[in-house]
């Protein structure tokens, strides 16, 4: 039993100890016992979740910790704790809150994460494509303050909007850079955020280093392919099968484009097979009809149809949309579906996704001398 007046440090020891046993606890049910009664964090988090099902388990899965990283954020600022270099939302700092401040800032603060969630799903996120969610605290919490005190959100659709979705491509993109802790990064990312969004200092934005090789030997488990696949999400409007629209709610597969059973039928690479430059999101019900299909036989069929309906315009649309290489008007486009053109069809391909995280990053994407030139071609289109 712990008694009321143990010190934090004692509890989270405790906690600790606990948790090393095998008791799956998280820093959220420490925080309930921690304030429980005065504040029953299990009903506000459960309340919660049912105002905002973007934050349930049926969407993103958003641990219950992150409204209290949110909250101290914000609490933090408010005691004048901006003016340190970083304020960092650990376990024992947010277990430090009193609970009348739980109680002043929790409907804010839950709003705030709901809204930022909702502005990773604009941005192309799945529950199993997420950015880590570090990064959303930041962004919440900054929302948080600037919506209470002056009543804007400040990642409206503006320029403030534009900019700030170009920084968070560019963050979600450095991923797997792992050096420094969670919460320095939220830290971090936190007052550079709040120095933008109070005074219009814009925060450095850190580069993006992509090539053709790379993206070839990109392993889907990979964070930098989950960041192509959100930016293919929200860029790519058509499916390619049907041309139905596609939006950031609609029920997409993750289809390869050459299937994978073309690797031992025809001795593909299994891993180009599996790159990110041989996928494209599609929707459900039309990567279930082409299930092991070959590009050069669907695609023949798609444009034979699209001929017939006099479409071919939207079919170069949507192949353009869609990051298919070459010109459906050219009388050897299907050659280029071909077997023994997949390494080719891949390297191209390569190009035009270098060029598709351009239009989203700017200047911010670093590509190497020898695709330079070629990765910004099609800008135009």
């Amino acid at each position: 039993m712990v008694e009321r007046n143990s010190k934090i440090e004692s509890v989270c020891r405790i906690f600790e100890t606990i948790n090393s046993t095998g008791t799956r606890l998280k820093t959220f049910d420490l925080a309930v016992a921690r304030f429980y009664p005065k504040t029953d964090l299990q009903e506000l988090w459960s309340k919660t979740q049912k105002k905002y099902s973007i934050l349930d388990c049926d969407n993103f899965k958003v641990d219950s910790e992150r409204i209290l990283q949110v909250l101290f954020l914000v609490v933090a600022t408010d005691k004048g704790k901006s003016t340190s270099k970083y304020i960092e939302p650990t376990r024992g700092n947010f277990l430090k809150l009193e609970p009348q401040e739980i109680d002043k800032e929790w409907e804010r603060s839950s709003e705030a994460l709901a809204k930022t969630y909702e502005f990773a799903r604009e941005q192309g996120a799945r529950p199993e494509t997420l950015p880590r969610h570090s990064l959303l605290v930041s962004l919440a919490a900054v929302r948080s303050l600037i919506f209470r005190d002056h009543g804007v959100d400040p990642w409206r659709k503006d320029e403030n909007y534009d900019f700030i979705r170009r920084w968070y491509f560019s963050k979600v993109m450095q991923a797997n850079k792992r050096a420094q802790s969670s919460n320095y990064q939220v830290s971090q990312d936190f007052k550079v955020l709040l120095e933008y969004a109070r005074m219009g200092q814009r925060p450095e934005i850190p580069t993006v280093s992509l090539d053709a090789e790379k993206l070839l030997t990109l392993k889907p488990s990979d964070v930098l392919y989950k960041s192509l696949q959100n930016i293919f999400a929200t860029t790519i409007r058509q499916d390619l099968l049907s041309g139905n629209a596609v939006n950031t709610k609609s029920p997409l597969h993750d289809h390869h484009i050459f299937p994978e059973n073309a690797a031992k039928r025809h001795g593909l690479d299994k891993t180009m097979l599996n790159s990110i430059c041989n996928r494209v999101p599609m929707l459900a019900s039309s990567n279930g009809y082409l299930g092991e299909g070959y590009p050069e036989d669907y695609l023949k069929k798609i444009l034979d149809r699209a001929r017939k309906e006099s479409m071919l315009r939207d079919f170069k649309r949507r192949m353009r949309d869609c990051l298919i290489p070459g010109d459906p008007e050219d009388p050897q486009w299907l050659d280029s579906f071909s077997i023994n053109q997949f390494e080719e069809f891949c390297r191209k391909r390569a190009e035009l996704i270098i060029s598709r995280v351009h239009e989203i990053v700017g200047d911010s994407l670093q590509v190497n001398a020898a695709s330079d030139d070629e990765s910004m071609e099609g800008d135009d289109d």
